[in-house]
This record gives C-alpha cells, sequence and structure tokens, in this order.
C-alpha cells in the first residue's frame, strides 16, 4: 500500500523541482517585498480612524492609489523593456521605500491623499519587472511553473504581511509604513547585490511570419491586441470582485465588530491557501488548456463571495476566504501564463505591464463601487454583486476559450 506522506511529499518536490537557481534568487526579491506589505490592506482603516473618512471617501481615496498603480504599471512595462527587468525592480522598490518612509511623517489629510497617488506608481512599477524576470529566467517549458514560484513568493509575503501589520496598527499606524518602506529597500539591495550581472534585454523585433499571426490584428502592441484586450475585459470583472477581500471587505468587518488582529488574520487566509496548493495545482494542470481552467476559477471566485451571506458569522467569512481562495488557485496562474506564451518575446515587458493594468485598473474601480456599494445598500448587496461579477468575467473566459478552439 502506497504511504500517502510520501506521496505528498513527491507531488511538492516534483511541483517545485527542475526551475534554475536564478528563478529562486528573483522570487527570493518578489517575498522580501511582498512579507511586509500592509499599507495597502490597512488604507482604509487607516483613514477612518486617523482622518474619519466615511467608506466612499476611504473607497475614493484607494481608488486613487490604483489610479496611480495603473499609470506605474504602464511606465514599469515600458520601461522593462528598455532597461532591463531587474534594473527596473530595483529602481522601483527603492522609490518606494524612501516614499512610504515619506509618509510616515505626513498628518495632513491632503497630503496623504497625494502621497497615496504617488505610492500607487510607485509600488505598481515593480510588477512588470517581477513578471517578465521570472518568465525569462526559466526555460519555455517551466515558464509556467516560474510564473507561479513567482506568486508562491509574493503570496508567502502577503501571508506575514497583513498579519503582522494588524498588529502593529493597533495601536499606531506609522509603523506600517515604516515596516513596508523597509522590506521594499531590503528587495532591491537584494536584487542588485545578487543580480548584478544579470538583467537580460528583449530581442530586438523580428520579422512577421506565419507564426506571429496572432499579432497582425494590431501589431504586437498590447493595447492592439484583440485577443489580449478581451482577457484583460473579462479579467477584470473578476478582479473587480476579487479585490474587495482588501479594500471594502477590511472595512466591513470592522465595522461588523471584529478589530484589526482579526482582520489580519482573516487577510492572511488566502495567501497563505495559496503558499499550500499553488504549485502542486499549477504542476498537476500543466498539460491543460488554459481558458477553461481560468473561466472556472472565475466561476469560484464569485461563489465565494456568495458565501458571505450565509448566516453563520465568522465561518461565513473563513468559508468565503477559503473558497475564493480556490477559485484564484485555477484563474490567476494560468492567466499569467497564458499571457506570457501570448506575448512576443521582445514586449513582453509591454504586455506584463498592460496586464498589470487590469489589476491596477480595478483597484481604482473596485473600493469606489464596493465603498458606495456598501455605504448605500449594504453588505449583502455587494456580496451579490461580486458573485455577479464572477459568473460574468466566467462566460467571457469561456467565449474566448471557444473562440480559440475554432
Amino acid at each position: 500500500m502506497p504511504n500517502p506522506v510520501r506521496a505528498i511529499a513527491a507531488l511538492y518536490r516534483d511541483s517545485f523541482g527542475g526551475l534554475p537557481k536564478l528563478t529562486w534568487l528573483l522570487c527570493s526579491a518578489a517575498f522580501l517585498n511582498r512579507c511586509g506589505s500592509m499599507v495597502v490592506p490597512f488604507l482604509g482603516p487607516y483613514l477612518k480612524r486617523d482622518f474619519a473618512f466615511t467608506p466612499t471617501e476611504a473607497g475614493w481615496t484607494v481608488g486613487l492609489y490604483g489610479i496611480g498603480a495603473f499609470l506605474g504599471s504602464w511606465i514599469g512595462g515600458r520601461l522593462t523593456d528598455r532597461i532591463g527587468p531587474v534594473r527596473l525592480q530595483v529602481l522601483a522598490l527603492g522609490s518606494a521605500a524612501l516614499w512610504m518612509l515619506l509618509m510616515s511623517r505626513l498628518h495632513d489629510a491632503t497630503f496623504v491623499v497625494s502621497a497615496v497617488f504617488v505610492l500607487g506608481v510607485l509600488n505598481d512599477a515593480f510588477r512588470p519587472g517581477s513578471n517578465t524576470a521570472a518568465a525569462v529566467s526559466a526555460p519555455v517549458a517551466l515558464r509556467r511553473k516560474a510564473l507561479s514560484l513567482n506568486r508562491f513568493a509574493l503570496n508567502l509575503g502577503w501571508a506575514f504581511g497583513p498579519t503582522i501589520g494588524g498588529y502593529l496598527v493597533v495601536d499606531d499606524f506609522t509603523w506600517m509604513f515604516v515596516v513596508d518602506g523597509a522590506t521594499c529597500g531590503l528587495a532591491a539591495l537584494w536584487l542588485w547585490l545578487v543580480l548584478r550581472g544579470w538583467n537580460p534585454l528583449p530581442p530586438p523585433k523580428a520579422p512577421a511570419t506565419a507564426a506571429t499571426a496572432h499579432h497582425a490584428l494590431g501589431g504586437d502592441q498590447p493595447l492592439r491586441d484583440r485577443h489580449f484586450l478581451c482577457l484583460m475585459a473579462a479579467n477584470l470583472c473578476v478582479l473587480l470582485a476579487f479585490m474587495q477581500y482588501f479594500t471594502t471587505g477590511p472595512r466591513v468587518f470592522v465595522d461588523q465588530g471584529y478589530s484589526e488582529r482579526e482582520v489580519g488574520w482573516l487577510l492572511a487566509i488566502n495567501p497563505i491557501l495559496i503558499v499550500l496548493f499553488e504549485m502542486p495545482i499549477v504542476h498537476g494542470l500543466r498539460s491543460r488548456k488554459a481558458l477553461p481552467v481560468i473561466a472556472l476559477g472565475s466561476l469560484i471566485v464569485g461563489a465565494g463571495y456568495l458565501c458571505m451571506l450565509l448566516p453563520i458569522g465568522l465561518t461565513a467569512i473563513v468559508l468565503a476566504m477559503v473558497v475564493v481562495a480556490g477559485g484564484e488557485l485555477l484563474q490567476m496562474p494560468m492567466l499569467g501564463s497564458h499571457v506570457n506564451d501570448h506575448a512576443p518575446d521582445h514586449a513582453r515587458g509591454a504586455y506584463n505591464g498592460a496586464y498589470g493594468m487590469t489589476f491596477t485598473l480595478a483597484l481604482v474601480i473596485a473600493p469606489v463601487l464596493g465603498g458606495t456599494v456598501y455605504e448605500n445598500f449594504g453588505a449583502a448587496m455587494l456580496w451579490w454583486l461580486c458573485g455577479g461579477l464572477g459568473a460574468l468575467a466566467a462566460f467571457g473566459f469561456w467565449l474566448l476559450g471557444r473562440s480559440m478552439r475554432r
């Protein structure tokens, strides 16, 4: 009879095995960056306690962060293709570190709101360089696994950041800026020290051939690529739902009587599950077509929010977090690898930047939408809206999968 412990150990060994040392070094920087992430998840409670912002006002401010992040993702994608993904990450992380330390000294609401926008630019300029570096650090056959390891590192860090932040911000929100800035600085220093000799620039643009015909509809620029734009439209729908758990969600939970510490632990459920199960699931799905799996994941994300409607208190929130994480496990890693498989080599940074712009556009809309719906119609309507958005995204990805089969 097979030993189940050995079987599980073998599964995890196979899931993580085969990747080059370079990929692991890159992902270590992503972990260092995220293990101090606490400014964004606690921005809503911070604005409420220190500046008496209403849910709508806080939503608009977090949305302003998203506008900055949208711009930062575009800038980061373009710079990645010009100065290389490692140099871009060092520049973005170092700048974000200095800016957060500056924000810890701000006490005027007007200055804080303006600083939130700049923070969004600096924070998300890092993302295209991180994804691009991970994608090119491993052979093409291992690209999906390399990108999943990068997400693994980010989520492992995210499991620490909000949880620790929930304790730090109880008495003083200043600590979240100091710790988040310090970990950004450590990540920049790590990349500069261990990868200063590796900063791959993209190859020159190749002449158009039949093999690149799927880009002919709009050249090689992502914002003129119809398939890519349809992917991002569907992704935007599911992200508007997904992001409620760390934008409007913490405000809802605090209003329901849960402390910041408890909210920090609730926010940690998602990244812990991602860390435990993403690599084995991606390994198990390595031969599957991406879009049908992405559609199923989107549907599950929406269903997760409907669990919030169950009349079982804290258990409903925990169940919702678990189900949403299950949908993310299927949707996000598969979509990231599909985008990098679709992107031409010489414009991979631009495609990753545009892909990141979808996340940041959602970060603009999600807190505004969530805060407005919550303040005017209540939490139940917010969770119903999230369920509908997940279903709509699933339908869009399913249609894209059918069109590709044709």
